[in-house]
């Protein structure tokens, strides 16, 4: 796991709590150490299944950008209900990393 990720874990924990998620892992170059200057950081999340659209929604722009001002860097969020390539499941499942 990357010094960026580790340095500020348990505010990504609370973050992510705090706006609904249930389940989280890192995936990616942030998992894997080897994030450069141009890297983002990766996150594979599920959701309180409870929100409603909006809540979801609101929620998940908010994370989005209050990790962004937390880490300085890019960052992306995939809900894992959404993924349906296998060769990407495949992908993020080599590197991942708990954190929820």
């Amino acid at each position: 796991m990357d010094a960026i990720v580790a340095d500020n874990l348990e505010e990504i924990k609370l973050l992510m709590q705090k706006h609904g998620v249930v389940k989280a892992s890192l995936f990616g170059s942030a998992a894997k150490d080897t994030m450069t200057a141009e890297s983002d950081v990766d996150f594979l999340v599920n959701f309180d299944s409870g929100l409603s659209i909006a809540e979801y929604g609101d929620n998940y722009f908010e994370l989005i950008y209050a990790l962004e001002n937390l880490l300085q860097r890019e960052v992306e969020i995939i809900a894992e209900k959404t993924l349906s390539n296998p060769y990407l499941i495949e992908s993020i499942n080599n590197s991942k990393v708990s954190l929820l």
